[in-house]
């Protein structure tokens, strides 16, 4: 039996992406807090201007969301003006969603904010320490996208 199991638990890779998730997430929310958005509603409305009109299901694939997640994004989007959803012509079971013009220029005005976040979170780091993590998160992101709840889908 472990004396130390607190200890032990602090320093698991695991662990330590989920405090640094938690940092992350705090960052972010404090930068952008007078555009009112997540990480989440940033990166779905980055996805719709990439890629342009997506059903949810796709829209989904492309962010790693689940479908339940990228409904309530979306809802709460569509509630703001940011985006519009109406039935897919294509298929009537799906949701076509749509960036609006509003949240186009909502996301441009965020940008400066995220790229500062994104200083912020890696700030303890030098360059090149900044450089390796990016590639060794990349690495593990990619690598075990299949074993996710939600992978990511190739937008290539």
């Amino acid at each position: 039996m472990n004396d130390f199991p607190l200890t032990e638990a602090n320093v698991l890779p695991g662990n330590l992406l989920r405090r640094c998730h938690q940092i992350s997430v705090a960052i972010f929310l404090r930068k952008c807090e007078a555009f009112r958005l997540t990480q989440l509603q940033y990166v779905i409305l980055s996805a719709l201007e990439e890629m342009g009109a997506l059903d949810q299901i796709t829209l989904g694939g492309f962010t790693a969301l689940d479908r339940n997640t990228v409904a309530v994004v979306v809802r709460k989007l569509e509630e703001r003006g940011l985006v519009t959803r109406r039935r897919n012509p294509e298929d009537r079971r799906s949701m076509l969603v749509t960036l609006s013009d509003v949240g186009r220029s909502l996301r441009h005005d965020a940008e400066t904010a995220v790229r500062e976040t994104q200083k912020d979170i890696l700030a303890p780091l030098d360059d090149d320490e900044r450089e390796i993590l990016s590639k060794l998160l990349r690495k593990m992101a990619d690598t075990n996208n299949e074993l996710s709840r939600v992978p990511i889908k190739d937008t290539g």
